[in-house]
């Protein structure tokens, strides 16, 4: 079981590392260096406050269908029909609070248009979502991870063409960025009916909301843990628009747009955990084993990626974006990557309280998370701009991840063995004290490069990323 789990997760890497970083680093930075910090920044901020909302086109549906099917595909079908109905019922109602704030937010007419357009684009998204839950359910993670690059690979193709293609009728604006998006999504939307037509051919879709009831009863905990999580981690841009100005909500896009890029990278983990997970909840030994090494792995990449953010924060900026750079941009980049050690522990911890169904202590836990981030974001951002909305989400992820971690300890009698946490915790003082604070003394930027990866593979040993006995254990089961 963990051998296909390896692989399959080995396999969307690979897909993900293709693809992402070229829409990330390519096509989205070209867009955000053509375009004027106001106008990016104005589509940023929209953008995340579309999504602040976008639990209303789940109310946790996809995580409740994920944990039912990975335990009896035989559900598919009888889940699919009492779910697709009542989804398109809750895309109208998405659409009306949406604009029912925006109205009360005093958004302009231009600004309604672009939320219109993203409001398509979430519904094509969480359709898609609720479809991939079903494809991960069904253990196909390699298709699965087709299916989270497909609508990339559209749109890079056609942005590509957007942006470089000098067609008349077919230049670069923020309307038109869109539309392209709503296109890569909406062809992945048809595409997986197609896929999973096998499993859907019985299916009677019922927009008798009575039956939606039964599955709320069950659903609404996953429900309430995503819009408090998709509240603190999206508010922060739509606060800086409103409280400073459409300009500095551009500039913490600049730094974000990384982080977010190192974010997509672990979620792909979290998106396999979860039913690989719910369907081996009884395997302790296994499940420590998968969360422990996950973990690892990823906290010795994001570790190494926020020193290196940190101690070349205004190097990496200047060369993304030559014309768009500041030292504000380069200051809430430094900081937002630090916060991807938070989002580790939520992503692979959380992923296994969910699959325990440990809702009540989750969504406490994102209360609380959610309040501090509301406080946080209004002392400091009106103070310090992005700089003061990116330490927020430090605090935030830090606080949120933490939480997950303890819970798990506790509920599943995980051990801390202390050797293995003193070699963690010298390789973390290591990657601090050879990228950040030996900087100063080396004048040759090769030379310290070389130095960093000879630390970086000693640290990757520290972790046990590489001991045989441990890889071996894995490939077994």
């Amino acid at each position: 079981m963990l051998k296909k789990y390896l692989s399959d997760l080995a396999f969307m890497q690979l897909l993900n590392l293709l693809i992402k970083p070229v829409w990330i680093l390519v096509i989205d930075r070209a867009v955000q260096n053509a375009l004027p910090k106001s106008v990016y920044g104005n589509y940023f901020a929209l953008f995340n406050f579309s999504i602040m909302f976008f639990i209303i086109l789940d109310l946790g549906l996809n995580g409740f269908s994920t944990t039912q099917v990975a335990r009896d595909n035989r559900k598919i079908a009888s889940l699919a029909g009492s779910i697709i109905g009542p989804k398109i019922l809750l895309s109208l109602v998405y659409v009306l609070v949406v604009f029912t704030v925006g109205f009360v937010m005093g958004y302009s007419s231009q600004e309604f248009s672009i939320l219109l357009l993203l409001c398509c684009l979430q519904i094509f998204t969480s359709f898609n979502q609720y479809f991939r839950t079903i494809v991960a359910s069904l253990q196909k993670f390699k298709w699965d991870g087709v299916f989270m690059v497909l609508d990339r690979v559209i749109i890079i193709t056609l942005c590509a063409f957007l942006i470089w293609g000098n067609i008349p009728g077919f230049k670069l604006s923020i309307i038109n960025f869109i539309w392209v998006q709503i296109i890569g999504i909406g062809a992945v939307f048809l595409t997986l009916i197609v896929f999973l037509f096998e499993h859907l051919r019985h299916l009677k879709i019922s927009f008798n909301i009575s039956k939606l009831v039964p599955l709320m009863k069950k659903s609404w905990p996953f429900a309430v843990l995503v819009a408090l999580m998709g509240l603190y981690n999206n508010i922060d841009s739509v606060m800086l628009k409103t409280l400073v100005s459409d300009a500095e909500a551009g500039e913490y896009a600049l730094g974000f747009r990384l982080y977010f890029a190192l974010l997509m990278f672990a979620q792909i983990f979290s998106g396999v955990l979860l039913p690989f997970f719910s369907k081996n909840m009884t395997d302790k030994p296994t499940i420590e084993l998968v969360a422990s090494y996950t973990s690892k792995l990823l906290m010795w990449i994001g570790l190494t990626a926020a020193c290196l953010s940190f101690a070349y924060q205004t190097e990496i900026m200047d060369l993304l974006y030559p014309s768009k750079s500041s030292v504000q941009a380069a200051q809430a980049f430094s900081i937002l990557m630090f916060g991807f050690v938070g989002s580790v522990l939520i992503l692979v911890y959380g992923a296994l309280l969910t699959a325990r169904l440990s809702l009540k202590e989750l969504n406490i836990a994102a209360g609380i998370t959610l309040s501090i981030n509301l406080l946080f974001n209004a002392v400091f951002i009106p103070k310090y701009g992005a700089s003061g909305a990116a330490f927020t989400t430090l605090v935030s992820q830090l606080l949120f991840g933490v939480i997950c971690y303890f819970l798990c300890f506790k509920k599943f009698n995980f051990v801390w063995v202390k050797t293995e946490l003193f070699k963690q915790i010298l390789g973390v003082c290591l990657l601090f004290v050879v990228i950040i604070f030996a900087k100063q003394y080396f004048n040759n930027l090769v030379v310290h490069l070389g130095v960093i990866t000879l630390t970086i593979i000693l640290v990757a040993y520290l972790f046990k990323l590489f001991q045989a006995s441990q890889l071996k254990s894995l490939l077994r089961k």
